[in-house]
């Protein structure tokens, strides 16, 4: 089977899976000014854009910096001046004599450090890369990486003190020159230019919109039926169901999919990707655009076993609760039930909880597929406290397993500090020892001018295990990184010229080779002088 047709078959697979939840999750937030009378589908659609809101909007205040600085990232130049450190610590008698070198490994890896700085001009379609790692302060390699838009170049001062530059549409050929197959690897995409490629939160936020709306457009009043005070779990509220048929919800496919075959936004950031990627695994514009015509002419092959069935429980123009029930049966495939639920519990404005679960049920088996997400927030001292507990469980008999990651985290307006846990339990992990895992990860923001920002990001895993021939053993870890992010018109580039850069494809291969023993020496040389300098390692 050609790569296209494993990606085209890929493609269509998505097309299938993704766009049906697309469709569930979108079309809870199409309440963009549908309706403006009292009937059950304006009820439904208000509730559900005041839930989504409401959530939204209490994050906002502690997302607020960390966005603002991403979208101005897309569109203004700025430098980047950053390090990493880490630390490692090992415990375990077994583990010190099974490997003596231990406590070098931990010395040398606790005094690394690696200094970078980075700058990009969107404008002038300019990228500026360095890295520095250090041991004790004194450097150990160094290199430099420029591009403009005719050229690409890299530097490693620590063996050569000049450039080598490739033409960005000179890439195909330097790789053939060296004997290997460019496979498709024909032109270097400008780095500066891919990253405006990206977008913004609002221009996510807009794209989302117009498929929301065009999701509401297939929407119709009898789809909707209202029983006031209705009874859930004790409790009154109104009920809202929600009966889409199969052909109902086949059009609503296909209105997506023309949307998306349309939309220019989409297909531009795809077709850098593309360009990335330079055909390497990568499916072009078109061939995803044949397929999603495919798709448009077989929707009638997607069943949907009595089409989507939703109960909805509001209270105080929010959706308390609601649960989706469909099923799914691609051609050639067997039936998978879906249920998801969905609780939202609001005590007041400084205590809420959130909760998802979506199940899957293949026809042919008991058991089901499950995720689940749990968010339970209250208000704290400095900003607020939220545990997080996202899961994915199957007690299908084929395969019993249980994942859980617990995440406790606590958010104030310059940051979060959050610690997690992961549980693994059932069949599929107790055939060998697993190791308990946790850890942490503290952000912090700090707005030093108009143009400037520090930001510290604290990274921790702990690892502990009991192992029947290696006895105990723990292994924490911690990552450090430090930036400077400074937006400013005023950025400097290498400058490209003769006795500071070898234009490569204008070297001959003997001019090549000598250069390569150049390098070679100077290396040695570099080796020698670090074992030298730092005692043959020694000094750990």
């Amino acid at each position: 089977m050609s790569n296209h047709q494993q990606a085209k078959k890929g493609v269509n697979k998505w097309l299938v899976t993704l766009l049906t939840i697309v469709v569930i999750g979108a079309f809870g937030a199409t309440a963009y000014g549908m309706l403006q009378d009292s009937n059950p589908m304006t009820m439904y659609m208000k509730a559900q854009k005041n839930t989504m809101e409401d959530q939204m909007e209490r994050m906002e205040e502690y997302t607020g910096s960390n966005k603002e600085i991403y979208d101005r990232q897309l569109e203004e130049a700025y430098e980047t001046d950053g390090n990493v450190t880490m630390d490692l610590k090992v415990d375990g008698q077994q583990i010190q004599q099974a490997f003596p070198q231990m406590g070098m490994i931990q010395g040398i890896l606790s005094t690394l450090k690696l200094e970078y700085n980075s700058k990009i001009n969107p404008e002038s379609k300019e990228t500026f890369a360095s890295a520095d790692l250090t041991m004790q302060g004194n450097s150990i390699a160094n290199g430099n990486f420029y591009q403009n838009k005719e050229t690409a170049a890299v530097q490693a001062p620590f063996v050569y003190d000049q450039y080598f530059a490739l033409g960005n549409d000179e890439l195909g050929a330097f790789v053939e020159r060296m004997g290997e197959s460019s496979e498709g690897l024909n032109e270097l995409p400008n780095i500066a230019e891919y990253s405006q490629m990206q977008l913004t939160a609002e221009e996510t936020e807009e794209i989302v919109r117009d498929y929301v709306l065009t999701l509401g457009k297939q929407l119709n009043e009898e789809q909707f039926s209202l029983n006031e005070g209705a009874t859930f779990e004790g409790e009154k509220y109104d009920k809202v169901t929600v009966e889409i048929s199969e052909e109902e919800a086949h059009d609503m496919l296909v209105a997506v999919l023309e949307q998306l075959k349309e939309d220019e936004r989409i297909w531009d950031i795809l077709d850098q990707q593309a360009a990335l990627q330079q055909g390497v695994n990568s499916v072009s514009g078109e061939d995803m655009k044949a397929d999603i015509n495919q798709a448009i002419e077989n929707v009638d092959s997607i069943k949907i076993p009595g089409g989507i069935t939703i109960e909805a429980y509001l209270k105080d123009d929010l959706v308390a609760h609601q649960t989706w029930n469909m099923a799914l049966q691609p051609e050639n495939e067997e039936k998978v039930a879906m249920e998801i639920t969905s609780d939202y519990v609001k005590e007041d404005e400084d205590r809420y909880t959130s909760t998802v679960d979506m199940k899957f049920m293949p026809e042919s088996q008991e058991g089901a597929f499950t995720f689940s997400y749990k968010e339970d927030g209250k208000s704290s001292k400095d900003g607020m406290h939220i545990d997080h507990t996202i899961g994915v469980k199957s007690d299908m008999p084929s395969e019993t397993f249980d994942m859980t990651l617990v995440l406790n985290s606590d958010l104030t307006e310059e940051g979060s500090k959050t610690d997690f846990n992961v549980e693994l339990t059932g069949d599929m992990f107790e055939q060998q020892p697993i190791p308990s895992i946790s850890g942490f990860v503290n952000m912090k923001t700090t707005e030093e001018g108009e143009d400037s920002f520090n930001r510290k990001v604290d990274y921790g895993l702990n690892l502990s295990m009991n192992d029947p021939m290696m006895g105990d053993m723990a292994a924490d870890i911690e990552l450090n990184v430090e930036q400077n992010i400074t937006f400013s018109d005023d950025l400097s580039f290498p400058e490209l010229k003769e006795g500071n850069t070898v234009r490569v494809m204008d070297q001959s291969d003997q001019e090549l080779q000598q250069i390569g023993q150049e390098i070679e020496g100077n290396f040695q040389q570099h080796i020698g002088s670090l074992l030298g300098g730092f005692g043959g390692l020694g000094g750990f």
